[in-house]
C-alpha cells in the first residue's frame, strides 16, 4: 500500500495537479451552480463537499486515482465510482469519454442527485445508484475499473472485508479497483481518540453517544473472539498497519499495480507528527478538524484474469 503524503506546499502541488487539471474545475462549476441553483437545503453535504475535497488529503487521493485511472480506462470503459457521497468525481471521467456511474449507501442522497440533475452543472452524465457495499446488485464483471475513495473506513469490520469482495465481484478480469482509506499512524493507536471523544460528548451532555461508541468498541471485540477478523475495527475507525495487513491485503486478490506518482510504501514510518505536518499545509485544518493523526493509504489492484479460488 502507498502512503500518500506532503510535507511542504510546493510538494503538495506537484502531487496534485490532476486535482487541479481535472477536479477543481468541476467545484468550481458546482461553487457557481450554489447561488442560482440553489443546492437542496436538506443536504448540507453539497456545500460540505466543496471544503473537504479540496484537503490537502483528499487532493492527494484524488490525483492518485485520477493517474491510474487516466492510464488504465479506454473511451467507453464502464467505471464506478463506489461509495461517491456528492462529490462530482466520476462527471470528471465521464467528461474524458468513459461510461461513468455512482452509488452511495446512503440513498438520502442518491435522491437529493437525482432531483438536482448534476448534469446541468458539470455537462456530463454519470447513472447514480444507491448500493449498499457489502451486498451491491451490479451484475458479475460489469466494470473495467472502481475506485472507493475514504469509504472503507466508515463499514465496521468484517463488513469492510464483504465491500472488498463486492467490488472485486463486479470488476472484469484485468480491471482496475482503486482504494483509499483513513489511516492512523502507529504510535496514534489505541483508545486515545475514543477517549478524547468522549471527554467532548460528556461535556455537552451527549452521554447517549458515549454509550454507542463504547457498544461498536465491544461489538468488534467479538468479532475477533468469533474469528471473524484478526484486528477488531468498528464504524468509523481509521484502519492501523495491523488492520491492513492482517484484515485487508488478504482480501484483495489480484495483482498490485505500481503507481507512476512517488509515494512510500513504508506505513510504519509515519507518526502523527507526519499527519500534522499534512493537514498544517492547510492553515488552521489541523485544529478546525479536532487534530486527528489521520493519513490517506492506497491500493492500486488489477483482478486475476483467472479466478483464484477462496
Amino acid at each position: 500500500m502507498y502512503m500518500l503524503y506532503a510535507d511542504h506546499v510546493a510538494i503538495l502541488s506537484e502531487k496534485t495537479k490532476l486535482f487541479e487539471i481535472y477536479m477543481e474545475p468541476m467545484l468550481q462549476k458546482l461553487e457557481a451552480f450554489a447561488p442560482t441553483g440553489p443546492l437542496p437545503p436538506d443536504v448540507p453535504e453539497f456545500h460540505q463537499y466543496l471544503e473537504v475535497c479540496r484537503w490537502p488529503f483528499r487532493k492527494l487521493e484524488y490525483s492518485f486515482a485520477l493517474d491510474a485511472l487516466l492510464d488504465h480506462l479506454k473511451p467507453g470503459d464502464r467505471f464506478l465510482d463506489a461509495g461517491c457521497g456528492v462529490t462530482p468525481f466520476a462527471h470528471v471521467l465521464a467528461g474524458q469519454g468513459f461510461q461513468a456511474e455512482a452509488c452511495d449507501g446512503d440513498r438520502r442522497l442518491i435522491e437529493a442527485l437525482d432531483r438536482l440533475r448534476p448534469e446541468r452543472i458539470y455537462g456530463s452524465t454519470v447513472a447514480y445508484a444507491a448500493q449498499d457495499l457489502t451486498s451491491i446488485t451490479y451484475p458479475d464483471a460489469a466494470f473495467e475499473a472502481i475506485s472507493c475513495i475514504s469509504v472503507l473506513e466508515h463499514i465496521p469490520a468484517p463488513l469492510d472485508q464483504k465491500a472488498i469482495r463486492e467490488l472485486l465481484r463486479v470488476l472484469k478480469p484485468g480491471g482496475l479497483l482503486i482504494l483509499t482509506v483513513d489511516f492512523t499512524p502507529t504510535a496514534a493507536r489505541g483508545w486515545g481518540y475514543f477517549a478524547r471523544r468522549a471527554g467532548d460528548l460528556a461535556r455537552d451532555g451527549n452521554f447517549r453517544e458515549i454509550g454507542r461508541g463504547l457498544m461498536r468498541k465491544l461489538e468488534a471485540r467479538q468479532s475477533v473472539i468469533q474469528g471473524e477478523v484478526r484486528q477488531p475495527r468498528s464504524a468509523n475507525q481509521c484502519f492501523q498497519v495491523e488492520h491492513l495487513e492482517q484484515d485487508i491485503l488478504p482480501v484483495l486478490q489480484g495483482e498490485a499495480v505500481a503507481s507512476r506518482l512517488s509515494f512510500s510504501t513504508d506505513l510504519r514510518s509515519f507518526t502523527p507528527d507526519h499527519a500534522r505536518r499534512l493537514w498544517d499545509l492547510e492553515v488552521g485544518l489541523y485544529e478546525k478538524h479536532g487534530k486527528r493523526a489521520v493519513l490517506p493509504a492506497a491500493y492500486l489492484l488489477r483482478k486475476s484474469a483467472v479466478p483464484v479460488a477462496a
